[in-house]
Parts: C-alpha cells; structure tokens; sequence
C-alpha cells in the first residue's frame, strides 16, 4: 500500500514515501503510524470523485496540496493551425542539448512548495534532472526551441499507453515568444513527425497552461487530488542542503 518513491528520495537526500492504494486510509491508525514513520514526507494521489472520505485522510495527517487536470490532445491540427510560430525545433537525438536551472524559469505552479523548508532552487533542481532523465530516455521526442540564434524554451515528452505523454515544457528566462508559441509549436511538430494522442496532467492553479491547452483543442478529464503527509523531522530533511549537491547522479522518477 505504501513504498518508497526513488526520483523524490534521491531528490531530497531522505526517504520519501508514496502511497499506490487507498485501502491504507482504511488501516488501524497505528498501523498507519508505523508505516509513515520510515518516511520524511509522503504523498498521494487519487481522482477527486474515487477519494477517501476526507477526514479520513485528515485523521491520517495528509493535507490536500494540489488538484491536477488531466487532458488527451489531438496532435494532427494542420488545418487548425496551418502556420505556427516559426521557431526552429532542435531534437535532442540529432543536435544534442542540455538544461541549466540557471537558465530555466521558476516552477512556480508545484504541490512541492508546501513542504517544509522549500525554496524555488530546489523545486528548480527537481524538474531540470528530470528533465535531463527525459533528454536521455529519450532524446527523438525532446525539443529545444530557437529564435534566431536564442533559445526559447524546451519541450520534453516520453511514449506512454495511449499516446505521447507531454510530459514537460519550460520557457528559458530570457524567451521573447509566449508559452502558447512553445506548447503550440512543439505540439504541432510531434504531429508532423507522426504523433496522434498526446496527454499529461498540470495543475488547477496554473490558469496560463489551462488556457493554453483548452485553445489547442484539449478535451479534460476528472481531476486528480494530491494530497501530502510531512513527518516531524521534514523540516530537516528541507534545510540540509548538503545531499542537494549530488543526489539526482543516479535519479529515477
């Protein structure tokens, strides 16, 4: 009912926890108790119409962090948007690229910010060392995109059952184009190079990715829940910042 989450333990440099089935809500409290204990913080998800009776999960000491949307998108849109912004599209498997966190604007829309002692950096430092696990996975369906001799942005998927998912897209801190020029252009380009089915998940309070995506022709689904549960000594974990210099060498999400 409840494991250890590889990527989130060797991004915080101490065992973190997730839980894959509901029925652990259903378990004594202590027995509850003794499993959480071998975790510094643990999370959650499940649709938001299959969860367990919310004070149930209060009692269990969980917090709801973020609601997530998910979606599927038709990547053939030719006819709808014949001409996209006319950025270059570099893939990953012919002109090799990488992320610098310096380089990548702040997640500022992430359910990980409510843990204790967070800071944007290490939010940062999450999503660029999952992005580089893409860029290695996966290197034929990531893209660097180019204005000029600028680069704009990244966009970063992986195959799934069912489709491309879209797993990651991110603007450079200095882009001049606008994330619908991102998704949009990216998005076109995976249909051009054969892709049907895209889909992913982001969340609820990130309006701007909504928008974008409803204008891209996304049909959503139920929305999913987060939800957190911080051990006592979290904090500490959040604060020492001396696994932060080496704990993504060998991540996996």
């Amino acid at each position: 009912m409840i494991r250890q989450h590889d990527f989130n333990t060797q991004w915080w440099g101490r065992p973190v926890g997730i839980v894959d089935d509901a029925a652990f809500f259903t378990l004594p409290a202590a027995e509850q108790a003794k499993a959480l204990v071998a975790f510094q913080w643990v999370e959650f998800k499940c649709l938001l119409k299959d969860a367990p009776p919310l004070l149930r999960l209060r009692d269990a000491g969980f917090f709801l962090a973020d609601s997530q949307m998910d979606f599927r998108i038709g990547l053939k849109f030719e006819s709808k948007f014949p001409c996209p912004h006319p950025l270059e599209v570099r893939c990953a498997d012919t002109e090799p690229f990488t992320l610098s966190p310096e380089d990548v604007r702040s997640f500022e829309n992430e359910r990980y910010q409510h843990l204790p002692g967070q800071y944007p950096e290490l939010i940062n430092r999450r999503y660029i060392e999952w992005g580089r696990q893409l860029i290695r996975d996966h290197p034929g369906l990531c893209f660097e995109l180019v204005s000029g001799a600028e680069v704009q942005g990244w966009f970063l998927s992986r195959p799934a059952n069912g489709g491309l998912n879209l797993t990651l897209a991110m603007l450079h801190r200095s882009a001049r184009i606008s994330g619908f020029h991102l998704y949009q252009r990216s998005i076109w380009e995976y249909g051009r190079r054969g892709h049907r089915i895209g889909w992913a998940g982001f969340s609820v309070t990130n309006t701007a990715i909504l928008n974008i995506y409803s204008a891209l022709g996304a049909r959503f689904n139920d929305p999913m829940g987060v939800w957190l549960w911080c051990g006592p000594s979290s904090v500490v974990a959040a604060a020492d910042e001396s696994p932060a210099v080496c704990i993504f060498e060998e991540a996996r999400r």
